[in-house]
């Protein structure tokens, strides 16, 4: 994913933008007057003054304001512990002070269509009903039909990371016809505005939800190089919330221009950090690959007299150094372990006979299919077998040697 982005303005509700979107311009803002129950009510008492019957003195009480709440309101929840409010569409959480025009914008940028519809999720029984008197107002349009077609044809390219010419491919637009002859797509080029859009949506809601960040935030960076040989780096946020929990969210993943040295990664760093107006709130840097790469980012930083960012090595990735280290002296007898274990996955016939010499020779109990992936899981599995089960791994090469070859 590359995705080249300018700097915006504005701020747009936190949350998901998978579900829906709309072109339409933004309504207007609606406001929400208080409610008087909200407020202390003080309630006006006539009394006799200088009266031995003040006993029988009459209470009035005071007439409250009609109040005057938002049309989008209805379409929200509010949380029993009063503090947010959820969509009752997609279920997305906003606090209970967000203003109602970022309603209002969430409602008409992923519902559209959300004030013609007649029945919403979560409600009230009353409301079903009116539904049930008139089922004509029910009815769905072909047009919002095909329109959710095509939003779920965006959540399945996102899902798979497919380029939106995809959806032109004949074998797909035949497979449609098969399901519903009338059935209309987007074109190629409608798919990738819709996904930039959605894409422009996501980066503001993600700014705001760092705004509202008080703690300060550390980075961790990723290096890879695609097939194509281009080099890529994502830029993960990290933070702890008020509540104690670790929270993380993927900032972008850049590309990195050649030669790919350290002015070029500081380059697409900052670019991301500046962009998200979270430069001088940075903790430290934690790199899980290619440390030469984060070395030649420290030097041009040292160099342009930035040195407010610490640099910390990944744990994990420290410690799988160190027991990979340990396993080379063990490297060809994993291999030779991972290789019968792949041989015994793929045969039904081995892989009972092995787990039945196991048993016999009380070489402990094993699962089908066993891991023999390069992980640390894989390779504990391989020294797990060639420790405990060497009878019988033996006597299987032995039974099937043409199959196992070596």
């Amino acid at each position: 994913m590359n995705s080249q982005v300018g700097s915006m303005s504005g701020k747009a509700g936190a949350g998901n933008v998978l579900d829906s979107w709309s072109f339409n311009n933004i309504e207007p803002k609606s406001f929400t007057v208080l409610d008087g129950s909200v407020l202390p009510s003080v309630d006006s008492m006539d009394m006799g003054i200088g009266s031995s019957e003040q006993g029988n003195a009459i209470t009035t009480p005071k007439p409250r304001k009609k109040t005057i709440t938002s049309v989008y309101l209805k379409y929200f929840e509010t949380a029993p512990d009063g503090k947010t409010r959820r969509c009752k569409f997609c279920r997305q959480c906003y606090s209970i002070a967000t203003a109602t025009g970022n309603l209002g914008r969430h409602l008409s940028n992923r519902h559209p269509g959300y004030d013609k519809a007649a029945v919403f999720v979560g409600s009230a029984a009353s409301e079903l009903v009116t539904v049930a008197k008139k089922p004509q107002s029910q009815a769905k349009s072909p047009q919002l039909e095909f329109d959710h077609l095509n939003w779920l044809l965006i959540r399945w390219l996102v899902s798979v990371s497919l380029p939106p010419h995809a959806v032109g491919d004949k074998w797909l637009v035949n497979s449609l016809k098969l399901i519903s002859p009338s059935s209309q797509l987007w074109s190629g080029e409608k798919f990738q505005m819709v996904i930039q859009e959605i894409y422009r949506s996501m980066r503001e809601d993600l700014r705001l939800i760092l705004d509202q960040i008080s703690s300060k935030i550390s980075i961790a960076l990723v290096f890879w190089t695609s097939y194509e040989q281009i080099p890529y780096m994502s830029v993960t946020c990290q933070w702890i919330d008020e509540n104690w929990l670790f929270q993380k969210v993927l900032l972008d993943v850049s590309r990195i221009s050649c030669p790919c040295g350290g002015p070029e990664i500081h380059h697409a760093l900052m670019k991301v950090l500046k962009l998200y107006n979270i430069e001088n709130r940075v903790l430290h840097l934690t790199y899980d690959t290619t440390e030469h790469a984060c070395h030649t980012l420290k030097d041009d930083m040292d160099i342009q007299k930035m040195n407010q960012y610490c640099y910390l090595p990944c744990a994990a990735h420290a410690l799988n150094s160190i027991v990979s280290d340990g396993l080379r002296c063990t490297k060809s007898i994993l291999s030779k372990v991972r290789e019968f274990v792949l041989q015994a996955n793929t045969s039904s016939k081995i892989m009972e006979e092995f787990v039945h010499f196991c048993h016999a020779y009380r070489e402990g109990s094993w699962k089908n299919p066993l891991d023999a992936s390069h992980r640390w899981s894989g390779n504990y599995q391989m020294l797990d077998i060639a420790h405990k089960a060497v009878k019988s791994m033996e006597t299987i090469v032995q039974k099937y040697d043409e199959e196992l070859g070596s």
